[in-house]
């Protein structure tokens, strides 16, 4: 299977890479990326992203590279403490988002796919997230209708492309490393789910697809056990 990362630099992002290289069912892997990864791989291609990148979709290259993907796991997103700028926030969580839908779902057209007809799209949520842009929150009230507005564009893209578009969205609370430090013992106390299994469940759900849309803290926690 193709599969394509967004957000590899990151804490997840990172993880998510590592796994799928190392996963013998994964073929090929297109990392988009802001910056270089630091490493070289066989079956990795990356591709440095511009803003416009993000948003259009236009290089002939990019789209090319693109072609026959199945899956996608996206872990690009912002921090609470970046959601201040509504301009860029909204540009990077919410307009990203739905061009990156739109261009993979269309380089996916056509070609012959392990994963079916729909192409898979494994969204790196949170728990809190607020998909009523309506409502009154008492904290972190803008992150978590950013959030919740990103969520909203990949199920209404589903709901208007039912036969081409599959979308998974997972909500963990704290994902601490496995490393022992004491953040990680201190994260582990809340309610919360490791890094490695968080990234086992999102390529399990890219591979294969999944019962449920939204995956709770707990079906994560749960995913080695069902």
């Amino acid at each position: 299977m193709k599969v394509i990362i967004a957000g590899g630099t990151g804490y997840i992002g990172r993880e998510i890479l590592l796994q799928c290289l190392a996963n013998p069912h994964i073929t090929s892997i297109i990392a988009l990326s802001r910056r270089e990864l630091g490493f070289i791989h066989d079956k990795l291609r990356v591709h440095l992203m511009s803003e416009e990148d993000f948003l259009s979709y236009s290089d002939p290259a990019l789209r090319d590279e693109l072609a026959g993907a199945e899956a996608c796991i996206w872990a690009l997103g912002l921090r609470p403490s970046q959601a201040f700028n509504n301009e860029s926030a909204r540009r990077v969580s919410v307009d990203y988002l739905a061009a990156a839908a739109t261009a993979f779902t269309g380089a996916s057209n056509g070609r012959e796919r392990t994963s079916g007809n729909r192409f898979r799209f494994v969204y790196i949520s949170g728990a809190g997230v607020e998909r009523d842009q309506g409502k009154s929150l008492r904290f972190l009230g803008k992150f978590r209708r950013l959030r919740g507005e990103a969520e909203n564009v990949l199920l209404r893209y589903a709901e208007t492309n039912p036969e081409a578009f599959e979308p998974y969205i997972l909500r963990p609370v704290l994902v601490p490393s496995s490393a022992r430090t004491l953040k990680g013992r201190l994260w582990s106390l809340a309610p919360s789910v490791g890094l490695d299994k968080l990234v086992k469940a999102a390529l399990g759900i890219a591979l294969n697809g999944y019962k449920e849309i939204t995956v709770t803290n707990q079906m994560l926690v749960d995913w080695e056990m069902r």
